[in-house]
């Protein structure tokens, strides 16, 4: 899964083998930092436009983690049952589904 971020300096990349997030800096195309570790069985990805938050499903782990942009650390991790494969944040971003 890929996701950009609401102004487009930054976009998300699940490495679904890896476990991990990059990060990457769309001004100078290189990745900021190394891998976040998220997960197993990684797939969507979607950014909050209002909450500065990444929502990444772990499928294998029946999760979704969610990432604070401002640290890109993991804030949270969700259960949410076997095998989530997407992940979607409402326009408004006050929900996520």
């Amino acid at each position: 899964g890929v996701a950009v971020s609401p102004i487009g300096d930054r976009v998300y990349v699940a490495n679904g083998s890896s476990g991990t997030v990059s990060v990457i800096d769309t001004e100078t195309n290189s990745m900021m930092g190394k891998p976040i570790r998220v997960g197993r069985g990684l797939q969507g990805v979607a950014v909050s436009r209002i909450e500065d938050r990444v929502y990444v499903t772990n499928g294998s782990a029946g999760s979704v983690s969610v990432i604070d942009t401002a640290t890109n650390k993991v804030d949270d991790t969700i259960r949410v049952g076997r095998g989530p494969a997407g992940v979607a944040v409402s326009p408004v971003g006050d929900r996520v589904y």
